[in-house]
């Protein structure tokens, strides 16, 4: 992903950006990836394109190109916001109730970013390299999982990839080959409710 540019990197005798510019940069950057994600979902990855984003974002290509020099740039944007929205599942900011509804909606609903965001982890590499929150997670889970004699010898990085393998693809099974005659809102609420009782009979709490 192409970095936001920093004023304080100007050559010096240049004028500096103002709060208001670089505000402007922000807001365009987040519509550009906004717009890519609402294109992906409803043509596909494989038919997105820079001219397009910009034509749907109401800009011109050259904009475009001033945020993302390329196209796989701009999936990468995508990939880091996927793995932006994929942490809230594991943040404490909310009950674990929430952000397991949040996660489940956000797989089904996203079918092109999460499959995205799925190819970019099973390329050899570690983890933590691309998902930042990684190493906390299996921190959290660790210290749950030795909290009781009955899941000490869980290894915590082991359950923390079943729990992003069911986060990322669980939901798009039962939804699509399970029980398709379900709304998405029983979908959420059945997969949600299982997911955290199937934690709690071991003693975790996801994103504690």
């Amino acid at each position: 992903m192409t970095k936001m540019i920093d004023p304080a990197a100007a050559p010096i005798g240049r004028r500096q950006p103002s709060r208001r510019r670089n505000k402007g940069f922000r807001e365009t950057h987040a519509l550009l990836i906004d717009t890519a994600v609402r294109l992906m979902s409803e043509k596909g990855t494989e038919a997105l394109s820079l001219s397009e984003v910009a034509r749907e974002a109401g800009v011109n290509r050259t904009t475009v190109y001033y945020h993302f020099d390329s196209r796989e740039a701009l999936l990468s944007a995508v990939r880091e916001w996927s793995a932006d929205q994929l942490s809230a599942a594991f943040a404490p900011s909310d009950t674990a109730e929430n952000r397991t509804r949040f996660i489940t909606r956000f797989v089904i609903e996203q079918p092109e970013v999460i499959a995205l965001w799925t190819e970019e982890f099973l390329t050899p590499g570690r983890a933590a390299e691309r998902y930042p929150h990684w190493d906390g997670l299996v921190q959290g889970l660790h210290a749950q999982l030795q909290a009781s004699r009955d899941t000490m010898e869980i290894d915590a990085e082991a359950f923390a990839t079943f729990l992003l393998t069911w986060a990322m693809i669980g939901p798009r099974v039962y939804r699509n080959s399970v029980r398709p005659d379900l709304s998405l809102e029983e979908t959420v609420d059945r997969l949600s409710r299982t997911q955290i009782a199937m934690l709690r009979m071991i003693g975790v709490t996801p994103g504690r």
